[in-house]
């Protein structure tokens, strides 16, 4: 039996044993900070120091993602771009990500024209307004990269996976290379993401805005850029770095104990101090990614590789099912949004306004039906792909 190499404490491992507990727990949190980032409205977010800890959850993901994507290539020793565009490639990803989605897609949209009677502009136009009744975050045209009829928070990241998808082997085909290759290749997408953000700024514009119009262009055109793994190319590179080494204390990462810290003063002063750089838009970017990167290394030091006790497996199947608890809710807070006009501070079971207790109880309540619902989702769908797959090798 072949073996591997893995940087993760021990030196060699059996090519079978592909799973990481730190980062099924990593993923764990964050699926719940994720709810809890589209239940808690930010009337009470704000004096929480929510940049700081709730709204890592994004930016984690992402480097988890660079991290997964970068680790499975190199555990299959895939470096040509045959490899890497491999037919396996987009039939495991299609599995993986596509029909979950489609699914999603198919359900929402029928139960959401149901619900706004046939009328697919109303359901559309209604979904995606936001609940004070000031913009519409999302035009038609935006649902040629991903985004579903049936509005959820949260929607907006689907199209930002369907991009990584196409992007992300012709990236690590930069990391698979010697080391002066991949630290070129990591520079380059900050500098890349740097350009993106300039190009917005001194073509695209942004606040304040004369007039309606004006908005509705900016947002048309900005949000073909924020749904693109691109705009937030360096996190996803920080995790392919890491996936050649993620030891924390290794020579390659002695840089981010330089931009940890520059980060976490951004941060501070992004939250506490209102600072902004008027060249950057959006609260996911380049000075952002490196704190949540520093959490990941620290992460995947301190907690052991593999854990079998029962809380560990009941995390695992958490960090496995993420995808599956993120569509759903979506799904969930858009049926939320079309009882109430809000997703903020509600549930199914009702709305409430102005009342910190209460908005955390609803919190609670779509902990307890959002992760569950998604898990069993994530279960049997891996079950029907075993007992299709199970079949048709036997027809072979």
């Amino acid at each position: 039996m072949s073996e591997t190499e893995t940087f993760v404490g021990e030196k060699l491992e059996k090519q079978e044993d592909r799973n990481f507990f730190q980062i099924d727990f990593l993923k764990a949190i964050m699926i719940f900070l994720v709810i809890f980032d589209h239940t808690i409205p930010w009337s009470i977010k704000d004096g929480l120091g929510v940049s700081l800890w709730e709204r890592i959850s994004i930016p984690v993901f992402l480097v988890i993602m660079g991290f997964n994507w970068g680790y499975s290539y190199k555990r299959r020793g895939q470096t040509s771009l045959i490899q890497l565009y491999s037919w396996s490639y987009w039939k495991r990803k299609f599995w993986r990500f596509i029909f979950p989605y489609l699914v999603l897609y198919l359900i929402s949209t029928i139960i959401g024209l149901i619900l706004y009677d046939f009328d697919f502009e109303a359901m559309f136009i209604t979904q995606t307004w936001d609940p004070e009744g000031t913009y519409n975050r999302f035009q038609f045209l935006h649902l040629i990269i991903g985004i579903i009829p049936f509005y959820g928070p949260g929607i907006w990241f689907l199209p930002v996976i369907f991009s990584a998808i196409i992007i992300l082997p012709l990236l690590y085909k930069g990391f698979s290379g010697k080391f002066i290759w991949a630290a070129i290749t990591l520079i380059s997408c900050f500098l890349l993401e740097i350009l993106i953000q300039l190009y917005i700024f001194t073509n695209i514009g942004g606040p304040p805005f004369p007039t309606w119009e004006a908005y509705y262009d900016f947002q048309l055109i900005y949000m073909f850029f924020v749904t693109n793994v691109l705009f937030m190319i360096s996190a996803v590179a920080l995790g392919m770095w890491f996936s050649r080494n993620p030891n924390i204390f290794a020579k390659q990462n002695l840089f981010m104990f330089i931009l940890f810290p520059l980060s976490l003063i951004y941060l501070i002063n992004y939250q506490f101090y209102d600072f902004r750089f008027e060249f950057i838009r959006g609260d996911y970017n380049l000075f952002v990614f490196p704190y949540s990167a520093f959490l990941f290394l620290i992460t995947l030091k301190i907690l052991p590789k593999k854990s079998d006790n029962l809380t560990a497996k009941g995390i695992t199947v958490i960090g496995k099912s993420t995808y599956h608890i993120l569509l759903t809710q979506i799904f969930y807070l858009g049926i939320a949004k079309y009882l109430y006009g809000n997703h903020y501070c509600a549930s199914i079971l009702g709305i409430s306004t102005g009342d910190p207790i209460a908005c955390f109880r609803h919190l609670i309540i779509n902990w307890i039906i959002c992760v569950p619902a998604g898990i069993f989702w994530w279960y049997l769908e891996s079950l029907i792909i075993k007992l299709v797959k199970s079949r048709k090798s036997k027809r072979n």
